[in-house]
């Protein structure tokens, strides 16, 4: 029962986020509106991470199992990106490399700023 009711919470910003997309007249996905309304929820502790934290464990556990399909269907275009992989393998690597030093600046940031309301969490 407490795995259906992670599942339930998390299903709920999913809904929420989807929500958001048909209300806000803003070319922002679905996903990414629940993935701020899930953040804003932790951060503000009106979800506690304990209420999500196996499910979300374990769904991030089978993660790469979604990357299978996307690999796969490199092999059905190989002949138009023959003449061109190594610039994406390059962009990729540009993508991965900003994301982790955005990670990395966004998580300092509010590792500093933790202080909410004049007590510390």
């Amino acid at each position: 029962m407490k795995y259906l009711f992670q599942f339930a919470i998390i299903l709920l910003f999913v809904f929420l986020g989807e929500l958001c997309e048909y209300i806000i007249p803003l070319p922002i996905a679905g996903s990414i509106w629940g993935l701020m309304l899930m953040f804003v929820a932790l951060w503000t502790r009106v979800i506690r991470l304990e209420w999500v934290a196996d499910v979300a464990d374990w769904m991030h556990g089978i993660m790469s199992l979604f990357f299978i399909v996307p690999a796969a269907a490199v092999i059905d275009v190989w002949g138009d990106i023959s003449n061109i992989w190594w610039m994406l393998v390059l962009l990729m690597i540009i993508a991965y490399v900003v994301t982790m030093v955005m990670t990395g600046v966004t998580a300092d940031y509010f590792l500093e700023h933790r202080n909410i309301g004049g007590r510390k969490k």
